[in-house]
């Protein structure tokens, strides 16, 4: 009787091996493609290289400074400070290059697009140069004022890091080469901490003159 018991027995106890083999190579394919999927990092954006082209940025107001010096002999610095900040927005990307290639000319001198007068003129329905390039100056248009709105009063907080730095400055040390760019890297580092969600790229001055 036990002799025809013991068969049963070992089928009972190879079945529930079976079973747990099963469930040990399942849970093994199924653990293993969660791990991949959480391995697998983010991509980040692609910052858009701007290549002796201006990308988003604020034009500050063109202001008079009082440099450190002695009362009965003021220094003023006149001073137009231009900072430009990083963008992964394809479009910027398509304004500041694709638009060049579709022209075929060289890439333009940095410099701020300004709203310009309307024209009465209207662009050949071929589509030439010229209206491309009235096409993509005012896409840039657009997303400068985009841009802006986005800011917001963050253009007060920079305005106001510009003053703090350079009224702290005497005239020898914005006379030289070098003390311009210190004073460049001084505010870039200003507005940086004072936008902390954006990322400030370069600082220029198109007006700099003192007096």
């Amino acid at each position: 009787m036990a002799m025809l018991k013991k068969p049963w027995v070992l089928g009972v106890i190879g079945a529930l091996a079976g079973v747990g083999v099963a469930f040990a190579v399942l849970t093994f394919v199924l653990g293993g493609g969660d791990d991949g999927e959480a391995a697998t990092p983010p991509v980040d954006p692609t910052p858009v290289a701007t290549e002796g082209k201006l990308g988003p940025h604020m034009v500050l107001a063109d202001r008079v400074f009082n440099l450190i010096s002695p009362p009965a002999a003021p220094v003023y610095l006149k001073l137009q400070t231009v900072v430009e900040f990083q963008t992964t927005d394809e479009r910027w990307a398509h304004v500041l290059h694709g638009c060049a290639r579709a022209f075929e000319v060289a890439p333009a001198p940095m410099v701020s697009l300004v709203p310009v007068a309307p024209v009465a003129s209207v662009a050949p329905a071929s589509g030439g140069a010229e209206g491309r390039g009235n096409a993509c100056q005012t896409e840039e248009l657009a997303l400068l004022a985009e841009f802006d709105a986005q800011v917001g009063t963050g253009r007060q907080l920079v305005e106001d890091a510009v003053t703090s730095i350079v009224t702290g400055k005497t005239p020898e040390e914005v006379a030289t080469a070098e003390g311009k760019e210190a004073l460049k890297a001084e505010i870039q580092a200003a507005v940086q901490e004072r936008l902390p969600g954006m990322v400030v790229t370069r600082v220029l001055f198109t007006n700099f003159i003192t007096q």
